[in-house]
């Protein structure tokens, strides 16, 4: 009983290595929590690319589809900070006007 106790133990650390472990970048992975991340001060124009390799703006966001994540734009309650790092990814990985639009819709309430 107690070996399959040890051995429940380790494919349950094994499992979250591999659950939060982001082994190309070969670091943790973070919650998508506002203000973790560096400040993104500049908004990208349509079209225009960042030079480097872009990671998904919060956790889940690449397994999203474009309805879904219009929707979780409209539900999320994001801060400005959040929502200027979606648009520079979104411009710079897939530029789905829906998405940008809602985006944008939502920045111009900060101001």
């Amino acid at each position: 009983m107690r070996l399959l106790k040890v051995l429940l133990g380790v494919a349950a650390a094994g499992a979250v290595v591999v659950a939060f472990r982001d082994f190309r970048n070969r670091r943790w992975l973070g919650p998508a929590l506002p203000g973790l991340a560096g400040a993104e001060d500049d908004l990208l124009a349509e079209g225009e690319e960042g030079g480097e390799e872009l990671e998904e703006p919060v956790l889940g966001y690449d397994g999203m589809d474009r309805d879904t994540l219009v929707a979780w734009l409209d539900d999320a309650d994001l801060d400005e900070e959040t929502l200027l790092r979606i648009r520079r990814y979104e411009v710079a990985t897939q530029n789905r006007e829906p998405v940008l639009d809602q985006v944008d819709d939502l920045l111009a309430a900060f101001g």
